[in-house]
C-alpha cells in the first residue's frame, strides 16, 4: 500500500517539478555568476590583458583573494612586463646559457625565473612539449611545478591587503634584488586590483588607468620619433625629453630624475596644467589615482592635450608596461595637484 501511495505522490509532483526546472536553472545561472572570478566582463583585447586574466583566473581558481591576484599581478608586471616570452634585458635566447643551472642573470618568462628556476622551466615545457614562452604554461609551471616556491605562492595570494602582499610576494617569493621598486610593484597591483574588479574603471572620479593606446576622445598633435640622447632609454626622462623635442621645445640634457624637473633653474613652473609642458611628480606621488611615483626617483611625464572639463592626458615612459610609451588620463582635481615645467 505504501509503494502505491508512494508513485501517486511522484507522479502527482512530476509536472510541478518539470516546471521549476527552468526557473531553478534561472537562478542557478546568476547565482554562480556572482562568484566569478572578474566579476565584470574585462575588456581582454590587449595582450596585457589577456596575460593578467589569465593569471588573475588561476589564483582565485586555487583559493586565492582578489587582493592576492592584484599583487601577483603586480609583481609579474614589475619583473616582465607581463610579457612571457621575455628574457631578460632583452637577450636572445641561447640553449647552452638557458640550460646551465649555474648561470644567474638570464631570467625567462613572466616571474623572471633565473638559474635552476629557469632549468626547471624549461624542462618542463619540453615534457609538454610545448614552448617555454606560453602564458598557460608558465602559470602551471607557477602554482604547480615550482617546487616548495609553489606551495609557497599558493599561501601568499591569499593575503588580503594589496600592498602588503604585494611587498609579501616580492620579498619571500620573487626574492627580488631591487626591492626600491615595490612602490612601483604596488601601484601596478592596485591598477590591476581597479581593473579588474570594475571593468577599468578607476573609481577615481573620471580618470583613466594606463593604456598603451590613445584614449577614446583624445588626439595627438604631431606622430612622435624618438631618439636617445643623455637619458637612459625607456625612461621617463628620456621620452619627456623627447617627446618636447618634436614640437621644438627643449629641456636641460641633465635635468635629474623625473622629480628632479620641477626644482631645475631656469624654468617656469606652474600648477595650471600647460599644454606641451612637462609634469613632475614628486616621489611617491600618485599618477592619476593608479600607481604612486616611485619614492625616490619620482617621475616626469608630457601634457599631450587638455580637455574643457579640465581633464588632462599625459603620455609617459618607464611604466613597466610593454610599450615604449603609455597614455593615461587624470581628472581636473587630480592634475591640479602636479607641477608643469614650461620647456623653453
Amino acid at each position: 500500500m505504501k509503494k502505491v501511495i508512494k508513485r501517486k505522490v511522484i507522479l502527482v509532483s512530476l509536472p510541478f517539478l518539470l516546471l521549476l526546472l527552468p526557473i531553478l536553472a534561472f537562478f542557478a545561472l546568476f547565482v554562480g555568476s556572482s562568484d566569478s572570478s572578474s566579476d565584470t566582463n574585462i575588456n581582454v583585447n590587449t595582450s596585457q590583458q589577456q596575460v593578467a586574466k589569465t593569471i588573475w583566473d588561476r589564483v582565485l581558481k586555487e583559493g586565492g583573494t582578489k587582493e592576492g591576484a592584484a599583487a601577483l599581478l603586480g609583481n609579474n608586471q614589475a619583473e616582465s612586463e607581463l610579457q612571457p616570452s621575455i628574457i631578460q634585458s632583452n637577450a636572445t635566447y641561447n640553449e647552452a646559457k638557458a640550460m646551465d643551472t649555474a648561470l644567474g642573470g638570464y631570467a625567462f618568462g613572466l616571474a623572471q625565473w633565473d638559474s635552476g628556476r629557469r632549468v626547471n622551466l624549461l624542462n618542463y615545457a619540453k615534457s609538454q612539449k610545448k614552448s617555454w614562452t606560453d602564458t598557460n604554461l608558465q602559470v602551471e609551471f607557477m602554482f604547480e611545478q615550482d617546487g616548495t616556491d609553489s606551495t609557497l605562492l599558493k599561501q601568499l595570494v591569499k593575503g588580503t591587503n594589496v600592498k602588503q602582499t604585494t611587498e609579501d610576494i616580492m620579498r619571500k617569493w620573487e626574492r627580488a634584488g631591487a626591492v626600491d621598486s615595490l612602490s612601483k610593484r604596488q601601484g601596478f597591483a592596485e591598477y590591476w586590483y581597479t581593473f579588474m574588479t570594475t571593468g577599468g574603471d578607476s573609481g577615481t572620479g573620471g580618470g583613466s588607468g594606463i593604456t598603451p593606446d590613445i584614449p577614446s576622445g583624445w588626439t595627438l598633435d604631431k606622430p612622435s620619433g624618438y631618439i636617445a640622447i643623455s637619458y637612459e632609454y625607456k625612461q621617463c626622462t628620456w621620452f619627456t625629453w623627447n617627446r618636447a623635442k618634436d614640437f621644438g621645445i627643449t629641456f636641460g640634457m641633465y635635468m635629474g630624475n623625473g622629480a628632479d624637473w620641477q626644482h631645475q633653474a631656469g624654468y617656469t613652473v606652474t600648477t595650471t596644467p600647460a599644454l606641451h609642458s612637462a609634469v613632475s611628480f614628486s616621489g611617491g606621488q600618485t599618477v592619476g589615482g593608479q600607481w604612486n611615483a616611485d619614492p625616490v626617483y619620482g617621475h616626469v611625464a608630457f601634457v599631450e592635450g587638455i580637455h574643457s572639463d579640465g581633464s588632462v592626458l599625459i603620455s609617459q615612459s618607464g611604466t613597466g608596461f610593454s610599450t615604449v610609451y603609455t597614455f593615461q588620463v587624470m581628472t581636473k582635481a587630480q592634475a591640479s595637484q602636479l607641477h608643469y615645467v614650461i620647456g623653453k
